[in-house]
């Protein structure tokens, strides 16, 4: 946990949008480093390498998104100081070459301080694909130091080469170079891709002859990814009980009416409801890579891994990349939570790059995984704040939590909320910020204020997004401009309207002794009154959130004097 406090410089933009989402949802998306597809760039340069991925994490906060699978290891190489294998030739140009930084450690950081959860993505069994022979040929590369463990697999005229998941030595490597990552990483995931066989046809008769046992294949082949995922989830939840488990499956478990294709169950062999059914994995991305209509039919496939989740999370991998599919994200959504499916994600950020999400209207955490943890950590206290600067306003935000407190080592992150009104319930689309624990403090810049006031508080997060039950105390804050302007109206007497971007509005009266208003809105056809509310000396900021659309204007009627006063909508 990083020690030292940082302020971040955010840009305060209240968008409001009553569409319905999920209270929690993961929204994952797959960055994809294989072939350089998302990142890196095609240079050498740490700091251009670097600054692309930065410009990548901030896309996807923007869209709102909260998980990356990035991808660590493809093709027999990785971007994590591994002792199992060569460093990936993208950084450096050179295959094990040393880098001037760590890639996974950098993107683990760069995506904490933005409250996003990273999951290390791995390609397990298979170890080399494409054309790129400077990887495949070079001695350090898996296949030339275990020639015995690797299979070439042919289809459609191209070589892919596998490890033999039959051999116990290949499980014991993959699952020591899996708990390498959760070792030395501050990973909050890891996510198993090409977990599985390339296809009925694989040659593993030198196994199947030592180790089947006389067991039918196709069970044995299964019981060889059985027994890698289960030895990999006990030896992991031991080092650290928080870290996800999960698995990318192909997206047709078994065929069925309106989704027929290659089955994950009986062409390549993963067992995927059983991992699930056992609780070995926390969680499933099935690859529904096809649209609504045709065959396979997406709403077929989603809901059949849904209502066989067995109590773990599935979430809906969606095919951004096709066209077809693009076109019906916002319904595929929809349809997901719809089902209760616990989240979706998307393949991959290349292909939503340029996407801007309808149905994501604010921010929120990833779904629940109570069976890990759901004990609440302990609250944050004395918030407090400073002004900084007038023009643009700057406003600094500090808190601390309780002293030697034992659920400080607990927390993460702290969520910063900004209310509509001191008096309101704390709900996701309040959910301002999400800031990494080793600060307590953080830095708002309004340069456009569009508040009449403003209502912070602060809530403690732990790694599995379980947030303290109380808040700290809530901060008012009232801009200095807006004090100038009730300065102003106070010699005139006269209300003054603001209305906000989210449909509130504000009417601002200066009283020179105790009384009584009555609201009433007003239109062409008809008045209607709203409410009454007391005066007290002084400036008074009256609220209002609801009732008025329709109308053209609000009625202020003082009911000491009987005298009114019209204000525009």
């Amino acid at each position: 946990m990083k020690k030292t406090i940082v302020a971040l410089l955010l840009v305060l933009c209240f968008s409001f949008n009553i569409n319905a989402q999920m209270a929690r949802e993961t929204r994952g998306v797959w960055v994809t480093t294989n072939f350089r597809l998302d990142w890196p760039p095609r240079t050498y340069n740490p700091e251009t390498q670097k600054q692309a991925l930065v410009d990548i994490f901030n896309d996807i906060k923007n869209k709102r998104l909260n998980t990356i699978y990035f991808q660590v290891r493809s093709s027999g190489t990785v971007l994590f100081k591994s002792t199992y294998d060569p460093f990936s030739p993208y950084i450096t140009g050179e295959l094990g070459g040393e880098a001037t930084y760590d890639p996974l450690a950098f993107a683990l950081y760069q995506a904490h301080r933005r409250g996003i959860e990273l999951h290390a993505w791995i390609n397990m069994i298979r170890c080399f694909s494409g054309e790129d022979t400077n990887i495949f040929n070079n001695p350090y590369h898996i296949s030339k130091r275990k020639p015995e463990w690797v299979v070439e697999y042919k289809e459609n005229g191209k070589s892919s080469y596998w490890l033999d998941p039959g051999l116990p030595e290949v499980r014991d490597y993959l699952v020591d170079m899996v708990l390498e990552i959760v070792r030395n990483y501050d990973v909050d995931g890891i996510h198993l891709d090409f977990f599985r066989y390339p296809g009925k046809d694989f040659n593993d008769d030198f196994s199947y002859r030592i180790y089947g046992s006389g067991m039918n294949r196709a069970d044995w082949r299964r019981n060889n990814l059985t027994l890698l995922i289960t030895d990999l989830s006990q030896r992991l939840k031991s080092i650290k009980h928080y870290v996800k488990l999960g698995v990318t499956p192909i997206g047709i478990y078994e065929n069925r009416k309106g989704a027929v294709g290659m089955e994950g169950f009986h062409t390549v062999y993963q067992d995927t409801r059983e991992w699930l059914r056992r609780g070995i994995i926390d969680y499933a991305v099935p690859q529904i890579y096809w649209p609504f209509d045709g065959n396979p039919k997406f709403d077929v496939l989603a809901k059949d891994w849904n209502e066989n989740s067995f109590g773990r999370n599935i979430v809906i991998g969606i095919a951004a990349y096709k066209p077809e599919v693009l076109g019906q994200v916002e319904r595929m959504i929809n349809y997901s939570r719809q089902i209760g499916a616990k989240g979706i994600a998307f393949f991959r950020y290349g292909n939503i790059k340029d996407y801007s999400f309808k149905s994501f209207p604010f921010r929120t955490y990833p779904s629940e995984m109570a069976w890990i943890d759901n004990v609440r950590p302990g609250s944050p206290i004395d918030l407090a704040y400073n002004m900084l600067d007038e023009n643009p306003l700057k406003i600094s935000l500090n808190w601390d939590v309780p002293e030697h407190s034992p659920e400080e080592n607990m927390i993460s992150y702290y969520s910063l909320y900004s209310l509509p009104e001191e008096s309101s319930a704390f709900e996701p689309e309040d959910l301002f910020e999400v800031i990494d624990a080793g600060s307590k403090k953080v830095t708002l810049a309004i340069p456009k204020p569009s508040r009449v006031e403003y209502h912070f508080a602060v809530k403690s997060v732990d790694k599995m997004w379980n947030e303290s039950k109380q808040a700290s105390n809530i901060v008012n804050i009232t801009i200095p401009e807006l004090e100038a302007l009730l300065n102003k109206y106070n010699f005139f007497n006269r209300p003054v309207l603001i209305k906000r971007s989210n449909g509130i509005v504000k009417v601002i009266i200066y009283a020179n002794k105790d009384d009584e208003v009555e609201i009433s809105a007003s239109s062409e056809m008809v008045t209607d009154v709203l409410f009454t509310k007391k005066l007290y000396f002084g400036n008074n900021i009256l609220s209002i959130d609801s009732g008025i659309s329709g109308y053209d204007s609000l009625i202020i009627k003082y009911k000491s004097s009987g005298r009114q006063v019209k204000l525009d909508l």
